[in-house]
């Protein structure tokens, strides 16, 4: 037991002698002293039979197929504390203090000394019981927040592959075309990399450094394409230093290339606008998409995450909306970050 929980109890019983001594003197009309010396004589009694309830009766309960031992013990622990009680007042109390005697089995003082065990023993165990109530809802909530943690590292251990399986992809292009900046992309992805397994350890990083690895994973994707590709950037951040979640972004950017440039036969367009105001962030990307292939949208592992992630770390706080409309898919993000 804990120095904290050994205070908590006994401020509870300092509490509950003062304040049964006060209800003893107005019911019996006798000096407090006198009331108080008297509860104080049978304060261990009564804590004896409260203790042998919390850790051993309570637990009894807890097990619903000794329903009947649960039962017998109690009235017999009832019973024997009952007739100590009576025993300790008629025999030791009342003869030395009072130089009084008290028969013992006076049936009136025998119901008065249960009814007097069974309100102490309640008030306690009602204490107790809201305590283990708080404390097993704090574990609940202990046990959902480790849950939708894990979940969360989860589906940031899935972004990190399926991001660099992507990439790769690009390089293996530009390599197979023996392209001269084969070398200038893996300088540039060994940058994103960088980001992506250290500095997106933490659980918010600055919209800065998020808008930065747009850019360079911009810059990267660019070295692939060549002139059919037209790419209009547009960033407005008002408070460079304002939190985000890591890598919340970035997918939607990987999407427009993987499913709009790539897929493109033609001439391929994408626009993407990231505008920060007020604690407001307006994040929306337009692509060229071939609506036959790619039925229902760009719904692929990225863009899945990003919604789960969006749910877990920023519920009620965000709005996002995806469509694929005469052959262009739109996603379009207004999401409200922490001060």
């Amino acid at each position: 037991m804990t120095p904290l929980r050994i205070l908590a109890h006994i401020s509870f019983w300092l509490v509950y002698l003062l304040l049964n001594a006060t209800l003893t003197v107005v019911y019996n009309r006798i000096p407090y002293n006198e009331s108080l010396l008297g509860e104080i004589c049978v304060l261990p009694i009564k804590m004896g039979l409260t203790y042998f309830v919390f850790y051993y009766i309570i637990p009894l309960y807890l097990d619903r197929t000794k329903v009947g031992k649960l039962v017998g013990i109690t009235l017999l622990a009832f019973v024997v504390t009952t007739l100590t009680y009576r025993l300790f007042m008629a025999y030791v109390y009342l003869p030395v203090f009072h130089e009084r005697d008290i028969p013992l089995l006076y049936w009136p003082g025998i119901l008065l000394t249960a009814f007097d065990l069974f309100i102490t023993v309640a008030a306690a165990t009602t204490v107790k019981m809201i305590r283990l109530n708080y404390k097993s809802r704090e574990y609940e909530k202990q046990l959902e927040k480790e849950k939708l943690q894990s979940e969360l590292n989860f589906l940031r251990a899935q972004t990190n592959p399926h991001f660099l399986f992507n990439t790769l992809n690009n390089l293996y292009v530009l390599a197979w075309k023996k392209s001269d900046k084969t070398a200038d992309a893996i300088m540039m992805l060994s940058k994103i990399l960088r980001f992506v397994l250290y500095e997106c350890r933490a659980p918010r990083i600055r919209i800065a450094d998020e808008a930065k690895v747009i850019e360079d994973y911009i810059e990267l994707e660019k070295l692939r394409y060549n002139e059919r590709l037209t790419l209009t950037y547009i960033q407005d951040i008002e408070d460079p230093e304002a939190p985000i979640a890591p890598l919340l972004l970035l997918p939607f950017v990987e999407n427009s290339f993987k499913h709009g440039a790539n897929t493109t036969a033609g001439n391929a367009h994408i626009t993407i606008n990231l505008v920060l105001n007020n604690k407001q962030l307006h994040f929306s990307v337009i692509n060229t998409a071939e609506s036959e292939e790619i039925p229902g949208g760009q719904q692929g592992i990225g863009l899945a995450n990003v919604r789960r992630q969006l749910d877990l770390m920023y519920a009620g706080k965000h709005k996002l909306e995806t469509r694929l409309e005469n052959g262009h898919f739109y996603a379009d993000l207004l999401l409200e970050l922490e001060a």
